[in-house]
C-alpha cells in the first residue's frame, strides 16, 4: 500500500526544504568539494527561489528539479529519512504545487 505523502501544505514543504537545506549545508561542511552535495544545494535554492511568496513554479522550472532521483539513488541506504526528502519535496514542486493549501 503506497504510503501517503508528507507533504500537505506549502507550509510543511517550506519546512521540509529548509532541514534538507540544513542537512546539505553539513554535507558541504564535511567535504566543500562534494559536487554532488553542490547540485543538491543549487537545486534546493532554485526551489525556493521559484515559490518565494504566493509564486508558483512553471512547468519549466520544475522541469529542471532531480533531486528525487537523486536522493533515491544516492542516499536511500545510507540516508533514507534525507532520500524521501528530497523525494517529497520534489514531488510536490514539479506535481502538486498548485493543489497544495
Amino acid at each position: 500500500m503506497p504510503q501517503p505523502n508528507l507533504i500537505q501544505s506549502k507550509l510543511t514543504w517550506r519546512f521540509m526544504l529548509q532541514d534538507a537545506k540544513k542537512r546539505t549545508e553539513q554535507m558541504l561542511k564535511v567535504d566543500p568539494d562534494w559536487q554532488l552535495a553542490k547540485v543538491i544545494s543549487r537545486q534546493l535554492e532554485f526551489m525556493e527561489e521559484c515559490t518565494r511568496g504566493e509564486r508558483s513554479p512553471t512547468p519549466e522550472e520544475a522541469g529542471r528539479i532531480t533531486i528525487g532521483p537523486i536522493g533515491a539513488k544516492n542516499f536511500e541506504e545510507s540516508d533514507p529519512e534525507y532520500a524521501q526528502w528530497l523525494g517529497e519535496l520534489e514531488y510536490a514542486f514539479r506535481v502538486t504545487w498548485s493543489r497544495l493549501p
